[in-house]
């Protein structure tokens, strides 16, 4: 019976050939997707940073609404307008906002520079809303692509363990041909 036998350098050379790719895929593959899955978090933390900024527009306008409503309030119930350069002040803090043109302050134009106040407002929100949408997609991404990362570290330490293998396999070769 011819027992069938693989030479020990091939088995020692696929070995290193197996580990040579595993150190590849972790140098190349692995390493630049984990690049990416950074950039996924860090943009996920620049979209917070956003919505919080935001969150703070949101409540400076309802500080300005409030102003607003205050200082109209005491000049009606002074009877007297406000001094021009308060209203001028004032104007000047709103001229920001969308669609805010007014001629003074008077309950009879609080309407409209309410809904201007509101509309703006909307507008935050909205933005807030798709950051906050964007914000769970990357996270998705992220956890498909960390999902992928791992994978490729589980391939690559199998190929290394049975590279390591093979190399050994040229001690185990050598005991057997000294006991023969």
């Amino acid at each position: 019976m011819r027992r069938w036998s693989v030479p020990t350098w091939i088995l020692v050379a696929t070995g290193l050939l197996l580990n040579i790719v595993s150190a590849l895929m972790t140098n190349f593959y692995i390493d630049g997707a984990t690049v990416d899955a950074n950039q996924l978090v860090q943009q996920q933390n620049n979209n917070e940073k956003l919505i919080s900024l935001t969150w703070q527009q949101i409540e400076g306008i309802e500080r300005k609404r409030e102003l607003v409503l205050n200082l109209v309030s005491l000049s009606e119930l002074s009877g007297a307008p406000l001094p021009a350069p308060v209203q001028q002040e004032i104007q000047d803090q709103l001229a920001p906002l969308h669609n805010a043109t007014f001629a003074g302050l008077a309950t009879d134009k609080l309407t409209g520079l309410m809904a201007a106040f509101s509309t703006e407002q909307e507008l935050l929100r909205e933005k807030i809303n798709q950051l906050f949408i964007d914000n769970l997609s990357l996270a998705d991404k992220h956890t498909r692509l960390m999902a992928h990362i791992s994978g490729l570290r589980n391939l690559a330490l199998f190929l290394q363990i049975i590279g390591l293998a093979l190399i050994l396999a040229r001690d185990l070769s050598r005991r057997q041909d000294l006991s023969r």
